[in-house]
C-alpha cells in the first residue's frame, strides 16, 4: 500500500482525476508543521498543482520523461518565510505520499525523509467579482506580475486574470484589467512601472481606470527542473 501511494502524487499530476477523484478541484493550507506568516497551500487541477510556497506562487507539472517541473516566483522574502518555503518545496520535489481522509477534509503528505505534512480543506470556490473593482488609485504603480494567469470570475464572465501584488511580501490578488502595451510570456515574471488612468463615465461593468505600461523594471524566467526521487 505504501508503495502505491509513493506514485500517487506523480498520478495526480499527470491525471488527477483518475487517482483521487474527491480532490480534484479543492484547495488546502498547510496546518502542520505550524510556519511564522501565511502557511503554504496548494490546490489540485487538471495535470497540475499550484499554489502558494512561503513567499511565492507555484505550479508543478510533470513533462513528457516523468520529470516534475516546478515553476515559481522568485521575490525574496523575511528569512522565516524563506525557510517554510524551502522546507515546502523539498517535501513536494521528493514525490511524497499521499494521503486524504475519505472525506476530502484533512490531507497528509509524508516526504521521503519521512517528514509529515498535514493540511486542511480550505472551502469554496473564488467569489465572483466585478471587473469595475479597482485595487488601486490613479497615478504610477510598481507592480509584480507573476508567471501563470488564474482563472477569474468578471460579472457573468469568466477570464483569466494576471497575478500581481504591489509589494515583495504582500499577497498575490487577481487582476482585473488589461495593461496596454504589456504582452506578458508564460513562465516569466515581471516587475513593471504603469500609470492608471481614470476613465471618464466607464460602463457599469467595466473598470473606472485604464492601465498603460511605462517600462518593464525586471523579468526573470521561473521555470526549474527536478529530477524525482528513486
Amino acid at each position: 500500500m505504501q508503495t502505491c501511494y509513493s506514485v500517487l502524487l506523480a498520478a495526480l499530476l499527470v491525471s488527477p482525476a483518475m487517482a483521487f477523484p474527491n480532490l480534484m478541484g479543492t484547495q488546502w493550507e498547510q496546518v502542520s508543521p505550524q510556519v511564522e506568516g501565511r502557511a503554504p497551500t496548494i490546490a489540485f487541477e487538471p495535470g497540475k498543482m499550484t499554489g502558494f510556497s512561503g513567499c511565492n506562487r507555484f505550479v508543478a507539472t510533470t513533462n513528457a520523461e516523468g520529470k516534475t517541473v516546478i515553476a515559481g516566483t522568485r521575490m525574496m522574502c523575511p528569512p522565516p518565510a524563506m525557510r517554510t518555503e524551502a522546507a515546502f518545496l523539498k517535501m513536494l520535489e521528493s514525490h511524497p505520499r499521499l494521503m486524504p481522509d475519505g472525506r476530502a477534509q484533512n490531507l497528509k503528505m509524508v516526504a521521503a525523509d519521512g517528514a509529515v505534512y498535514q493540511f486542511k480543506r480550505v472551502a469554496g470556490a473564488e467569489p465572483a467579482a466585478p471587473a469595475a473593482k479597482d485595487q488601486a488609485v490613479a497615478g504610477e504603480q510598481y507592480l509584480y506580475v507573476g508567471p501563470e494567469r488564474h482563472a477569474c470570475s468578471a460579472g457573468a464572465g469568466k477570464m483569466a486574470c494576471l497575478q500581481v501584488r504591489r509589494s515583495a511580501d504582500g499577497p498575490w490578488e487577481n487582476f482585473y484589467s488589461r495593461i496596454e502595451g504589456f504582452d506578458p510570456q508564460p513562465g516569466v515574471s515581471y516587475y513593471i512601472k504603469v500609470r492608471a488612468i481614470p476613465v471618464a463615465n466607464p460602463p457599469a461593468d467595466a473598470s473606472s481606470l485604464r492601465y498603460v505600461l511605462e517600462r518593464v523594471v525586471m523579468s526573470e524566467k521561473v521555470e526549474r527542473t527536478v529530477t524525482p526521487a528513486n
